[in-house]
């Protein structure tokens, strides 16, 4: 019998064509439910710009689509804007994110409401998707953990059980996120993949290198979680973990020049600037003040 096996990433904040929809534009609402309605009345009255698989860009798409490609297999992105959503799905263009610093997270934690939350709201016509649909046969969940904190009630509803062809792609943070029942399913990844040719990238594509190397070098989608796991911790025991130098220490004012003098060039993006500073410019910014910094920032370009 042909294996089959089906794989999820996440959307991408980088989009083909111009955006349709955009939750700022959105008078404000109390509460996720709320907002999550009134998101979902504004994106149905828009116009689909193409299916899912072109309108995500960068490598964490392109990397998950090669993997289905490799298994023939089918594959879905979990989208804090749509749900979940099958490749060649047609969609529109719109702009709703997670990522720190973005509309969305700055609304929810108004409304005293999590990530977690707008999914259970934004998915609440068809509650559980994601654990709906990895319970119909074995699932490549490929999730980096801002994604995997928004979708963990979800997950949640998983038995252990339906989730025994289950395999988990993520970070060392969002390996601690994952439910505790599922924690054998995540593959143990680190950031020794690093040093493998071809498989070295950014911390935002991690978890779609991992299930790429997964597929394609090890060849190991087919194996039980138990031989599997050892495949992974096999293929990186000899690898060097890659040594990171120190970033830059810079003020909150420099860091704000920094921003400003990359802001079109990153079209504002805050996930896009973040991995900026510390991928390019080597600038040392924890995330709860580069958030601080980016929200002042744009609400004065708002203005």
């Amino acid at each position: 019998m042909t294996f089959t096996a089906t794989i999820v990433t996440n959307c991408t904040r980088r989009k083909s064509g111009q955006v349709q929809v955009d939750l700022a534009k959105l008078p404000h609402v109390r509460g996720a439910a709320q907002l999550a309605a009134a998101w979902r009345q504004h994106i149905a009255r828009a116009s689909s710009v193409g299916p899912v698989e072109t309108l995500y860009q960068g490598r964490s798409i392109a990397d998950a689509a090669a993997s289905a490609s490799q298994l023939s297999s089918s594959w879905y992105v979990v989208s804090a804007g749509l749900g979940l959503v099958r490749s060649d799905e047609p969609v529109p263009a719109y702009e709703c994110t997670v990522a720190a610093g973005s509309e969305l997270s700055d609304r929810l934690e108004h409304a005293g409401a999590t990530t977690a939350d707008w999914w259970n709201a934004i998915t609440a016509a068809e509650p559980h998707p994601l654990s709906r649909l990895i319970a119909k046969g074995p699932t490549l969940l490929a999730l980096p953990s801002t994604y995997l904190r928004m979708v963990h009630d979800d997950l949640a509803h998983l038995t252990t059980a339906k989730a025994r062809h289950l395999r988990i792609f993520t970070s060392t943070a969002g390996a601690r996120i994952v439910p505790g029942h599922l924690a054998d399913r995540v593959m143990p990844y680190d950031d020794r993949l690093e040093s493998v040719p071809g498989y070295a990238g950014t911390r935002a594509d991690f978890a779609q290198r991992a299930l790429r190397h997964f597929v394609e070098k090890l060849v190991a989608a087919e194996l039980p979680i138990v031989e599997a796991r050892a495949k992974v911790t096999s293929a990186l025991v000899r690898r060097p973990r890659p040594l990171r130098s120190p970033g830059k220490r810079m003020s909150d004012d420099e860091i704000r020049q920094t921003l400003t003098a990359q802001w079109t060039q990153h079209a504002g993006s805050s996930t896009r600037l973040l991995r900026y500073l510390r991928d390019e410019a080597r600038i040392s910014c924890e995330q709860k003040r580069f958030s601080r910094i980016w929200q002042a920032l744009a609400a004065e370009r708002r203005a």
